[in-house]
């Protein structure tokens, strides 16, 4: 693979482009939702909780289900290669959520479809139940908070804006950060020891390598002037490039929010896919933590490959919640 001048990927066919990046474009890619996400597979199902805090004090909290399905260059669960969304119309992949509780706005949906051409915009839609409509979002919707949180749909796994021609992205620095450990395989993980951890989420930490890259939007009208994002320098065995953190400014050039991965941990309950992400307003000391569990850790074979009608169409998803 190569990167072209608009700061599109060309001549890719599926895995990580570039197994030793040489520059901050060929580490973009390698970390880039449209090509891959660490820990992902081509087919994907997260169950989520979300607390929101004002500073230390909960104020509530919602459940979602949220799926993803890669359409170009798959390689671990089939139909394999290219699906006919993307060959026959450009789509690279879809996303989809859908709110569980509480009941007031149980039945909210978002969808977001991602086209491989670059300058293409994404569509994105949502269904609202208070009015029983579906409404298609504008570019400036994709980074209104979601339901009230800190996360907005932009934000999600720390960085899912479409990369453009118009970004600037360069190298900062290469430094060691102290991080909670990520295993290579799930069954690695040690097991839950209540004695040692009591009712916490059990987690390691380690010094890990990581590539600060700076990515300056270039765009007045988008509601940041710049992300930074912390890169995995030194990807486990499986190859996967992980955006553990960045950091948003405003159009100020002031730290605005900060999202990212604080724990991967094995819970009391068994969930050894069990993580915490957390996404903070740093101007209003407001926080919202992701409490998730990948469907993938019951096995790939229970729930794969997922139903296009029912993980990715509206009717589809409030079907699941009725």
């Amino acid at each position: 693979a190569r990167i072209g001048a608009g700061n599109d990927l060309l001549n890719w066919k599926a895995g990580v482009p570039f197994l030793e990046p040489k520059n901050v474009l060929e580490i973009v890619w390698n970390c880039y939702p449209t090509v891959s996400r660490g820990g992902a597979h081509d087919d994907y199902q997260q169950h989520s909780r979300l607390g929101l805090f004002k500073g230390t004090k909960y104020e509530k909290n919602f459940v979602w289900d949220l799926f993803r399905r890669k359409y170009r260059g798959r390689t671990d669960i089939p139909p394999l290669g290219d699906m006919p969304d993307f060959t026959e119309r450009g789509i690279s992949y879809k996303e989809s959520l859908v709110i569980k509780e509480p009941n007031e706005v149980k039945g909210f949906v978002h969808l977001r479809v991602r086209y491989w051409d670059i300058d293409k915009a994404d569509e994105c839609y949502a269904y609202i139940p208070a009015i029983r409509r579906v409404r298609r979002l504008t570019g400036a919707d994709v980074t209104d908070p979601l339901l009230g949180s800190d996360y907005v749909p932009d934000d999600f796994d720390v960085w899912q804006q479409k990369l453009n021609p118009r970004m600037k992205l360069r190298v900062l620095e290469h430094r060691d950060l102290l991080f909670p450990r990520h295993y290579v395989g799930r069954e690695n993980k040690p097991a839950y020891d209540y004695q040692k951890n009591g009712p916490y989420a059990q987690a390691e930490w380690e010094l890990r390598p990581f590539w600060v890259l700076e990515i300056m939007i270039n765009n007045p009208d988008y509601v940041y002037s710049k992300r930074i994002i912390y890169v995995d320098a030194s990807p486990p065995l499986d190859r996967n490039y992980i955006l553990y953190w960045g950091e948003q400014y405003d159009q100020k050039g002031r730290l605005w929010k900060a999202t990212g991965q604080v724990v991967v941990s094995t819970s009391k309950d068994g969930f050894k896919g069990t993580f915490n992400h957390i996404a903070m307003n740093c101007q209003n000391d407001h926080y919202t933590l992701l409490d998730a569990f990948q469907a993938y850790d019951n096995g790939l074979d229970k729930t794969f490959p997922l139903n296009e009608d029912e993980a990715f169409s509206i009717k589809g998803l409030l079907r699941t919640i009725r």
